[in-house]
């Protein structure tokens, strides 16, 4: 009972930096579910099944799908269109090595500009697709802490 505890402690403690990831446009819910398929393992499935590790899953699989889509469908609703998206993920990408705070959020934004620039849209147009990236990064952001927050939530449902 004791070991058992401990277990579910040391992976809930273990889970909290993948909540706090999220903020910082890293893929914090498949780092959760990594955690909980190695307690299910470490604890032989006796307290988490198979159906709930695949709910928790699923869970990890609808947070990546927010997590690629959110920013990329507002830059479209902000006017986007083309290879500008993949300016805009390249953006995201080199700005969050660079600066691994919030430089994503300036990568993107960036990117997602110049895209809109190379396509010859007007500055103000660029601009307005660039800054709905951001906003639909952040609500992605603020999806995804929820979704990790309900997995967390789910997890010490299932092995109490």
């Amino acid at each position: 009972m004791i070991l058992t505890t401990t277990l579910i402690i040391i992976a809930s403690l273990l889970m909290i930096p993948g909540i706090i990831a999220i903020v910082f446009m890293l893929p914090g819910v498949p780092y959760l579910f990594i955690i909980a398929i190695i307690y299910g393992f470490i604890d032989h499935f006796h307290r988490l099944s198979l159906k709930e590790l695949a709910i928790l899953g699923a869970l990890a699989i609808l947070s990546v799908i927010v997590d690629q889509s959110a920013g990329l469908i507002a830059a479209r609703y902000g006017g986007a269109r083309g290879k500008t998206f993949l300016y805009g993920i390249a953006g995201a990408i080199i700005g969050t090595l660079i600066i691994p705070f919030f430089g994503g959020f300036i990568g993107l934004f960036i990117g997602i500009m110049i895209g809109e620039l190379i396509r010859k849209q007007h500055h103000i147009h660029a601009i307005k697709a660039a800054t709905a990236g951001v906003i639909g990064s952040m609500t992605g952001i603020t999806i995804n802490i929820v979704l990790g927050t309900i997995f967390l939530a789910l997890f010490l449902v299932f092995v109490i």
